[in-house]
């Protein structure tokens, strides 16, 4: 009786032990297969990833994007605007001051506000004219759309040394175009960058303002114009603004601001 018992305590043993052996076994068996997934899959979706994330910079930003999203666009405002300038009158007022300017040879950077470069673009154009669009996705159709009338782009960022390639070309003669109230408003509010713009370029700054008298305004910050067809559109020049070292840029600014309102109001 003894032995029985001895020997089935051996094999309860035995069971035992084999049991936590096999439930070890299972343990280590299925985190390998489920690291050997896990690494499988991971590795999967990881090359998935980098070919979309491959497709959408390569494909998609450099190719389909300028096209679709901005050059097509461009293209249409294009034609518009010729068939506005073919059927309207434009009529300029103050051609005497572009006079003294080519006479004398004067560093020039013309100011106006953001919403009315639209109607800028083909209603006054001077020949190397240069001007200054911000970098962003509207920046790209403007600029797009201002080399087609012939306007030299410089590009600005957040970054100050941005601005020296539009420096450098005031200062080497070329006709600088300065949306003051830009990129983000607010309205009809010069920025002081376009008073140290002129400062540091050694150049006046000359007041634009240009109004349609037909057209729809778009329901944004600037107010933005886009002129109908068969229009009487007017160009008005203000009087030079010098800025010199010692200056109140403030002062300045809100002698820029306030020539152009007043042109906008004669008009």
């Amino acid at each position: 009786m003894e032995e029985r018992l001895i020997m089935n305590r051996i094999t309860y043993r035995k069971q035992i032990q084999l049991l936590v052996v096999s439930f070890a076994v299972t343990i280590v068996l299925r985190i390998v297969i489920e690291q050997t997934l896990y690494e499988t899959v991971g590795k999967q979706v990881l090359l998935n990833l980098v070919i979309r994330r491959l497709f959408y910079k390569f494909v998609f930003q450099r190719i389909l994007c300028p096209i679709v999203v901005i050059k097509v666009p461009s293209w249409f405002a294009q034609i518009i605007l010729l068939f506005v300038f073919i059927t309207s009158r434009i009529t300029i007022v103050g051609e005497k001051e572009l006079e003294r300017i080519e006479k004398e040879k004067q560093r020039v950077i013309f100011a106006f506000w953001h919403g009315n470069y639209t109607l800028l673009l083909f209603s006054f154009r001077m020949k190397n004219a240069v001007a200054l669009v911000h970098s962003s996705f509207r920046g790209d159709l403007m600029a797009q759309l201002a080399s087609v009338f012939k306007y030299r782009i410089v590009r600005i960022s957040r970054y100050r040394r941005s601005i020296m390639p539009f420096i450098k070309a005031i200062k080497e003669g070329y006709p600088g175009f300065i949306a003051v109230d830009g990129p983000l408003g607010p309205p009809r509010e010069t920025k002081a960058g376009a008073i140290h713009i002129a400062r540091k370029s050694g150049a006046e700054i000359i007041p634009l303002a240009v109004q349609a008298r037909r057209g729809f305004l778009l329901n944004r910050w600037d107010n933005h114009c886009i002129p109908l067809p068969f229009n009487d559109i007017t160009v008005s020049i203000g009087k030079p603004i010098v800025v010199k070292d010692g200056d109140s840029l403030e002062v300045k600014r809100e002698e820029v601001t306030s020539s152009l309102l007043e042109l906008t109001q004669v008009n």
